[in-house]
């Protein structure tokens, strides 16, 4: 899927066919000039692991035609070249452009060259920042004195960096004394390490702890989690509440109890401060869940009271502090590889029988959840557009959260006629003895994605059809015989499909030695 154009920027078939399989033009090379007025943007400062789009404008092409279909930046951070990364280009008028997808992986000033064309002086250096992380702990609010009960420590890299946070974390108690010290285990998440160890209370009791991440270099920022309070009895309780370990009024959080064992079968209700929140919960293969937005903000006290069948009961709770409502909404960003960003509320065209899949990320870290009315499909965040006219509406949504308010934003699709391409057996533009014979079109050639007949013809201009003819043999494919020295064109054309196809055409030169 090569770059789409926005509805204010459409730069007409031409642009298209450019940007497209190199088999539409295979003939032509591209020269590109140092222009004077040549600028960029996106590359700024950011911390590691956030992807930046960078689009270098005003390249210059020479020679008349565009024929590389991409130009390669070669980035450098510390003076230490990192991996290079490919940019589509493509072209308005006399004027060329490309978009690169960098995400810098290591820290401090950072510059870039390009090659393969040209057209820009010295970017000037960005610096590159470690990014700042999140720690929290999570462990079940009762335990049981002399079992072993689970403790997890999740670090998260801050939206949108990608960074697999290094280093160790320390699990400490009230005093600040260190309980135990773990290494970070990669994942689940994007940007996310772990680490978890089995911790067994001695006596009855209350008891606080909090987790610090150490950094294994400068990539990243410490950061220290909230408190997590363990209630230690002697029957451990057969009941545990979870809830995230920050919450903001008005953003849905989901609340999880937890029953032992996994068989128990009933109901669970959850209160806050003693008051009902929810209706009855089935209790599923031990776990209840709720969500819920919280209304108010302060030290709440959240429970779940729980009844089984067979007329058990019982119940827990856990103190917890919800922030004021969101700072901010929250804010997604969509990224079309090869183009870049979609803006909120913007007006897009995607060609028939295309499809791509977008990055997506937010600020509050959510996942973003796509959706559409009208004739495209979406299938998580790959859009895929079929054959016909029409418009479509997609929708990109974020359930907010870590302070943050969800958010929905809209954009319009409109459907133009699509790219027509075709996989020909013409070799490339060059220089062949007299007397050879060319395939043009094999025998088991298929027509264009579109199902268009190709045709083929030497361009009279030149003098070529004294150099070369065209054949056709009985096996049903397409040769060119080179008759004498000198040079012809070749082009093969199919027609457009209205409303559906855009017209087909490839050219290749020859010449006779």
């Amino acid at each position: 899927m090569k770059a789409l154009v926005p509805l204010t920027s459409w730069r007409g078939p031409r642009a298209v066919l450019a940007a497209t399989s190199g088999l539409a033009i295979a003939a032509a090379t591209l020269t590109v000039a140092p222009a004077a007025n040549a600028a960029v943007s996106g590359f700024v400062n950011g911390p590691v692991g956030v992807t930046q789009t960078i689009t270098v404008t005003d390249i210059q092409p020479g020679g008349g035609a565009v024929g590389e279909e991409f130009c390669t930046m070669v980035p450098t951070i510390n003076g230490v070249a990192q991996s290079s990364v490919d940019g589509p280009i493509t072209q308005t008028g006399s004027s060329s452009q490309a978009t690169f997808q960098w995400t810098p992986l290591t820290t401090g000033a950072a510059t870039f060259t390009l090659s393969n064309c040209d057209g820009l002086g010295n970017p000037g250096a960005v610096t590159i920042s470690p990014v700042a992380t999140t720690t929290t702990i999570s462990a079940p609010n009762t335990a049981k004195v002399g079992t072993a009960t689970k403790i997890t420590v999740t670090v998260q890299s801050n939206s949108p960096s990608s960074y697999q946070p290094t280093g160790t974390v320390l699990v400490k108690d009230a005093n600040g004394a260190t309980l135990q010290t773990m290494g970070l285990t990669p994942g689940p998440g994007s940007g996310q390490s772990y680490a978890y160890y089995w911790w067994t209370p001695t006596t009855t009791g209350q008891y606080i702890i909090q987790a610090t991440y150490q950094p294994a270099s400068a990539l990243a920022g410490g950061s220290t989690s909230a408190q997590d309070i363990i209630q230690a009895t002697d029957s451990g309780g057969t009941i545990s509440l979870k809830a995230p370990p920050t919450m903001t009024q008005g953003v849905p959080v989901t609340l999880t109890a937890t029953l032992a064992p996994k068989t128990t079968q009933g109901t669970v209700g959850f209160t806050l401060n003693g008051s009902p929140i929810s209706a009855a919960i089935p209790i599923v293969n031990g776990v209840a869940t709720f969500q819920w937005t919280p209304n108010v903000a302060g030290q709440v006290t959240l429970g779940a009271s729980y009844t089984t069948n067979a007329g058990g009961s019982g119940s827990t709770t856990d103190v917890v502090t919800i922030s004021s409502a969101p700072a901010q909404t929250d804010a997604i960003t969509l990224v079309q590889p090869g183009w870049g960003p979609w803006a909120p509320n913007g007006t897009y065209t995607l060609g028939n029988g295309s499809n791509f899949t977008f990055q997506a990320s937010t600020l509050s870290g959510a996942a973003v959840t796509l959706s559409e009315t009208g004739p495209c499909q979406v299938a998580g965040l790959t859009i895929n557009v079929p054959t016909g006219s029409g418009v479509c509406n997609l929708q990109a949504s974020s359930p907010g959260g870590n302070g943050y308010a969800p958010v929905t934003y809209g954009y319009t699709v409109n459907l133009i006629p699509g790219v027509q391409t075709a996989n020909v057996s013409a070799p490339p533009s060059g220089r062949f003895k007299v007397g050879r014979v060319l395939v043009l079109e094999s025998p088991g050639q298929t027509d264009t994605n579109a199902g268009q007949n190709i045709r083929w013809k030497i361009k009279k201009k030149g003098g070529g059809r004294k150099h070369c003819k065209l054949l056709y043999p009985d096996n049903g494919s397409v040769t060119l015989r080179i008759k004498s020295k000198g040079e012809c064109t070749v082009i093969g054309t199919a027609p457009a499909v209205a409303g559906e196809w855009q017209r087909f055409r490839t050219v290749r030169k020859y010449r006779g030695r």
